[in-house]
């Protein structure tokens, strides 16, 4: 076992604050794709703009992969649509995958007037539809399921460092 751990889930599901807290907790590096990705190429928004959604998606595995294949163990907080590529979902499942599961009312004050490119229009009504279309890849990515639409930061990354560190003493995987 890798002794990464993935955090996946749909947009604004809060994986990039837990992330933060379940590095610092367990003090492993930590990285946010979409943050890499913005440092090095721009914003979201003007890559959608300029690239499109094929763009972007292809940055983001590249991200994706560069995080993992960076040396020592990471907390990385992945994009909301890092599943959809086939080679993000069988990496993802060669680690620690930890999907944070949330709905439309856990996320509704986060994702209403962000000016997310996907969101255009109705994001309301674009997030549940994004939602629909991916949540079968989150559960199949996932090594654990945690529950985020309730308890704060710190309890749902607690809850993570017990079960990775449950996963790690039963597979002989990195212990911390």
């Amino acid at each position: 076992m890798s002794g990464d751990i993935f955090l996946i889930g749909p947009m604004a599901t809060g994986k990039s604050v837990v992330g933060r807290k379940l590095a610092a907790r367990l003090g492993l590096a930590f990285i946010d794709t979409d943050s890499e990705i913005t440092r090095r190429h721009g914003s979201i928004a003007d890559i959608f703009a300029a690239g499109g959604e094929p763009a972007f998606r292809a940055l983001e595995s590249a991200a994706l992969q560069a995080a993992a294949d960076r040396p020592g163990a990471a907390v990385v907080a992945t994009g909301g649509g890092a599943v959809l590529a086939a080679g993000n979902r069988e990496l993802l499942r060669s680690g620690f995958t930890v999907y944070l599961e949330t709905d439309l009312d856990s996320v509704r004050g986060r994702i209403s007037g962000t000016g997310r490119p996907l969101l255009e229009g109705d994001p309301l009504a674009r997030w549940v539809e994004i939602f629909t279309a991916r949540v079968g890849h989150y559960r199949e990515c996932a090594t654990v399921t945690v529950d985020a639409r309730t308890g704060t930061v710190a309890e749902l990354a607690e809850t993570i460092v017990d079960a990775y560190r449950r996963r790690a003493s039963t597979t002989g995987g990195i212990t911390t």
